[in-house]
C-alpha cells in the first residue's frame, strides 16, 4: 500500500484516508488546519486515540458531518515499533486487535469495512469514550517513567520492562488501575482492567500485569527513554492520566493514587500538568456514547 507524504494539509484531500499519527497536543492543531481541505466521504482515523476524536470533532465536526466524513480512533498504537534514525523504522511487533470507535457510534461498522484489507486486526469498540478512556498506555508509562526518572534524565541505556519494572512498580500500576476503572465505569463506559486490555493484544495471555510486561516478547527489546522531552511525560500525563482526574472530580470518584503521581511529576518538573490537556470535565458525555 503506497502511503503519499506531503507536507501540506492541502494535498490530503486527494485521500480516501487520512491516518492522524501525531503526538495528542498536535490534534487539535491538525483538526484546526484541515478546515476546508476535506472531501466527501473522507475517513479520519486517528492512530493513538488520547481524545483526539473528540478534539477533532469539537474544531471539525460540523464540517465532517455535511461532507459526509466519518471521524475516528483507535483505542492505541496498533505497531509497536520505533525510530532509530530520521529514515528507519524499527518494527517491533503488530497486535492481534485493537478497538477502533467513530464520533458518531453508526459510522463505526462501515469505517471497519472500509479499512479490513489494509487493518485486518481492528475491532468495534463502543464509543470513543471507551477508545480514550481505556488506554492502556498512561497507566503503565506513568509509573515507569516516575519510577526510572533518573535513569532518563542521566540518559541511561536500560530496558524499560525489565530492570525497569520490579514486583512493586507493577503493583502500583494496579491501584492507579483501579482508580482509572472507577471512573471509567462512573461515565457509562465499559472499562477492562489493564492486564486485561493488554493480555488482549498479544497472543500468550499472562496471569498478572508483572508477568505480561516481562514475558511478552514484544516488550523485552523495548529499552527505556533517555530523555526527559518524551510523550511518557508530555503525552501520557496532560492527555492520558490528568482527565481521569478531572472526571472522577466531576463525578464524585476519589483518585488518590493517581493525583500523588501527577502531583509528583509536577513537583519534579516544575509544571502544573493538571491544567494541561483536554477540558474533558467540560464535555457532554452523553454525545459521544
Amino acid at each position: 500500500f503506497p502511503v503519499p507524504v506531503t507536507t501540506q494539509l492541502e494535498d490530503c484531500g486527494d485521500s480516501d484516508v487520512i491516518l492522524v499519527c501525531t503526538v495528542a497536543a498536535g490534534h487539535r492543531p491538525l483538526a484546526a488546519g484541515l478546515g476546508g481541505v476535506l472531501r466527501p466521504g473522507q475517513i479520519i482515523l486517528v492512530t493513538n486515540c488520547c481524545w483526539g476524536a473528540v478534539e477533532f470533532d469539537m474544531e471539525l465536526g460540523a464540517e465532517a458531518e455535511r461532507k459526509g466524513c466519518p471521524i475516528g480512533e483507535t483505542g492505541g498504537q496498533l505497531i509497536l515499533c520505533s525510530s532509530p534514525a530520521p529514515d528507519a523504522v524499527y518494527l517491533k511487533t503488530v497486535k492481534k486487535s485493537m478497538g477502533l470507535a467513530c464520533v458518531r457510534p453508526g459510522d463505526t461498522a462501515g469505517v471497519l469495512e472500509r479499512l479490513a484489507p489494509v487493518f485486518p486486526q481492528l475491532c468495534p469498540a463502543a464509543n470513543v469514550l471507551e477508545t480514550s478512556l481505556n488506554n492502556s498506555n498512561p497507566i503503565s508509562h506513568g509509573p515507569l517513567a516516575l519510577f526510572n526518572i533518573t535513569r532518563m534524565e542521566n540518559g541511561e541505556d536500560f530496558l524499560l520492562f525489565g530492570t525497569g519494572v520490579t514486583p512493586r512498580v507493577a503493583r502500583f500500576m494496579e491501584k492507579i488501575d483501579r482508580e482509572r476503572v472507577a471512573v471509567v465505569r462512573a461515565c457509562g463506559v465499559s472499562a477492562p482492567t489493564e492486564l486485561e486490555m493488554l493480555n488482549s493484544f498479544w497472543p500468550e495471555p499472562q496471569e498478572s500485569l508483572y508477568n505480561v510486561l516481562h514475558n511478552t516478547p514484544a516488550y523485552s527489546v523495548t529499552k527505556g527513554p533517555r530523555t526527559l522531552d518524551h510523550r511518557y511525560l508530555t503525552e501520557d500525563l496532560p492527555y492520558g492520566l490528568v482527565p481521569y482526574v478531572r472526571l472522577g472530580r466531576k463525578l464524585g470518584v476519589e483518585t488518590p493514587c493517581l493525583e500523588a503521581l501527577i502531583g509528583m511529576f509536577g513537583l519534579y518538573m516544575d509544571q502544573d500538568y493538571f491544567q494541561q490537556g483536554p477540558e474533558v470535565e467540560q464535555l457532554d458525555l452523553s454525545r459521544y456514547r
